[in-house]
C-alpha cells in the first residue's frame, strides 16, 4: 500500500528533500499578499524506517533534527495528501478563495 506525507519549507524551517526514504511527487507554493510564505511538498514514502532531516534557524543558530517518517501523518492516496494541504492553508486563517492568498503548484526543487 502506498503512503504519502506532506513536508513544509519556510524561511526559517527547511526540510531536506533529498532522501532515499521518500520521493517528492508535487510541490506547492503558498502566497499571501504576493509574498511566498511556505512551500509544501507531497512525497511518496519509500522506506517507513527512514528519517527526515529538518533544519531550523532561530536567533542566529541552526538546529538539525532527524525525525522518523513514522512520526509524520501519512495518507493512503495522493488525493488525501492534497486535501490535507488545503486544510493546512485553511487552518492558517488564509482561505485559498481569498484574493490575498493563493496556493500554486510549482516545479519540484532540485
Amino acid at each position: 500500500m502506498e503512503k504519502y506525507i506532506v513536508l513544509t519549507n519556510k524561511d526559517t524551517f527547511k526540510t531536506i528533500l533529498q532522501n532515499d526514504g521518500f520521493g517528492p511527487v508535487e510541490t506547492y507554493d503558498f502566497y499571501f499578499f504576493e509574498n511566498l510564505k511556505a512551500s509544501y511538498t507531497i512525497a511518496k514514502v519509500l522506506d517507513e524506517n527512514s528519517k527526515i532531516q529538518l533544519i531550523e534557524e532561530f536567533e542566529g543558530k541552526e538546529y538539525i533534527n532527524n525525525i522518523g517518517v513514522k512520526f509524520f501523518e501519512k495518507f493512503e492516496t495522493i488525493e488525501e495528501a492534497r486535501e490535507e494541504l488545503h486544510e493546512i492553508v485553511r487552518a492558517s486563517g488564509n482561505s485559498e478563495d481569498s484574493i490575498n492568498s493563493k496556493l500554486v503548484k510549482s516545479e519540484l526543487p532540485v
